[in-house]
């Protein structure tokens, strides 16, 4: 990431300090991937479900919690709240023995005991630490796991496709904006041509070898070129600012510097393209964990109707006293146990989750043989489609040169005064015309061959 990172920082410091960037299909597409918003939230989806998965996994770890806590507490019970114990001490005849008293004592001591102070205060300090850990739970617990691991990789290989699917988006973008400089820039040549084509005719005029209606119908051939320019200079600035826009740049004065010349291009097979796009194709594999996720959450309604067994354990370190709690008098206490739950009958609730979970694994199943079916579909129209602009990309190859000729011919010809004035803007309308159809079909075949190798599920 840093790598990619430092030619981006590079680009910025550029602009702050020159006021114009310049862009590389490449540069386009790294700087794309660092500003696009909704590609930055599919990464962070990613690390949401990462962490998900985490959660999930942790619960096969003993989970342990430590407890603790003081306490204080004082207490005044009202008079009524203490009966009036009669000594027996104090009952005893004149003439009664020593032990007589001994034992009449003892009585009263006993009873008082059993009789609350009125005011009292208690002091308690306690930590518990307790151990709880799942043994079996019929195969959900790891069919749990097994579903956040899946979703886990599912966001992984979507995150992917939104990063493919920006590429394309903003090389398609990158060719249009080229595309509509390129157009404003024949048509500026076909309006210098008009000019200068007109000052001929202003010459020859002067010199009494043309008319007046030779020289008005070249300079109205001016004025017709004019709007043409324009418009194409505005949907040239219109188009820079949507590509910058999509780089999320603030209008900044950017050159492509990318030809829109055809690339190396491979002789593609179109049963080799059908099964390379079935095999590689992104959409093909988030399909199928869909199916496997189906599959799990059917092996996981399944597992209702098995136990759950778990452990527990706790270990108690306290102390208590009604003044003060000493350091050395303290006292524990520690459990263990095993336990087991088993659903016996459940409103036949399991057995309903269970069909559903089939129902749910049975569209999963059909969504996937479909989802086949349109990819094998995009991969024969993306294949057709280039053919025919790489047919159209050599017919306009041919039109531009047969209609550069035909200018240089009529314009011979005017000049030798063998042919008249409408060949010449005849000519030259088909030459702007050729050139413009021939920038249009080299820019749809370049996309349309990017958008063949996305279909065969290459990465771009």
């Amino acid at each position: 990431m840093k790598r990619k990172l430092f030619p981006f920082l590079m680009l910025l410091l550029a602009f702050s300090l020159f006021g114009q960037i310049t862009l590389t299909l490449q540069e386009s597409v790294e700087m794309a991937k660092e500003n696009n918003k909704e590609l930055q939230k599919a990464r962070e989806e990613v690390g949401k479900y990462r962490q998900e998965y985490n959660n999930v996994r942790g619960n096969l770890l003993p989970q342990i919690t430590l407890s603790g806590g003081y306490q204080y507490k004082h207490m005044k019970l009202p008079d009524s709240a203490i009966p009036i114990m009669p000594s027996v001490e104090s009952m005893l005849a004149n003439n009664a023995t020593t032990n007589d008293s001994i034992i009449a004592g003892f009585i009263d001591y006993g009873f008082s005991s059993f009789i609350p102070e009125q005011e009292s205060d208690e002091y308690s300090l306690a930590g518990t630490v307790s151990l709880s850990q799942v043994i079996f739970m019929g195969g959900k617990l790891i069919n749990g796991i097994n579903i956040a691991g899946k979703l886990y990789h599912l966001q992984e290989k979507k995150y992917f496709l939104d990063e493919q699917n920006l590429i394309f988006s903003t090389t398609d973008l990158y060719y249009k904006t080229k595309l509509a400089d390129e157009v404003a820039e024949i048509q500026a040549d076909a309006l210098d041509f008009a000019n200068l084509y007109f000052k001929q005719v202003s010459d020859m005029y002067e010199e009494g070898l043309v008319s007046e209606y030779d020289m008005l119908r070249a300079e109205l051939e001016v004025q017709k070129l004019e709007p043409d320019v324009l418009e194409a200079e505005k949907n040239s600035k219109l188009a820079m600012e949507s590509f910058a826009n999509h780089l999320n740049l603030d209008d900044p004065d950017l050159e492509l510097i990318d030809d829109t010349d055809l690339p190396e291009m491979e002789k593609i097979d179109l049963n080799s393209a059908v099964e390379s796009g079935l095999k590689k194709r992104m959409e093909i594999e988030l399909s199928e964990i869909g199916v496997d996720v189906s599959k799990v959450m059917l092996r996981y309604e399944k597992g209702n109707f098995l136990p759950n067994i778990g452990i527990t354990a706790d270990y108690t370190y306290f102390g208590a006293d009604e003044k003060k709690i000493e350091s050395d008098d303290w006292g524990n206490s520690y459990q263990v146990g095993i336990g087991f739950s088993m659903p016996l009958f459940t409103g036949f609730s399991n057995s309903s989750k269970i069909k559903k979970a089939k129902h749910t694994l049975n569209q999963s199943k059909l969504d996937h043989r479909t989802l086949q079916e349109m990819i094998e579909l995009d991969i024969r129209n993306s294949y057709w489609q280039l053919q025919a602009d790489l047919e159209k990309v050599n017919v306009q190859t041919r039109n531009v040169k047969l209609a550069t000729k035909g200018l240089e011919i009529a314009n011979a010809r005017y000049k030798n005064q063998v042919s008249n004035q409408l060949e010449i803007i005849d000519a030259q309308l088909q030459l702007k015309a050729a050139k413009l159809s021939f920038m249009n079909a080299k820019y749809a075949a370049v996309i349309s061959y990017t958008k063949m190798q996305k279909a065969m599920g290459r990465e771009l």
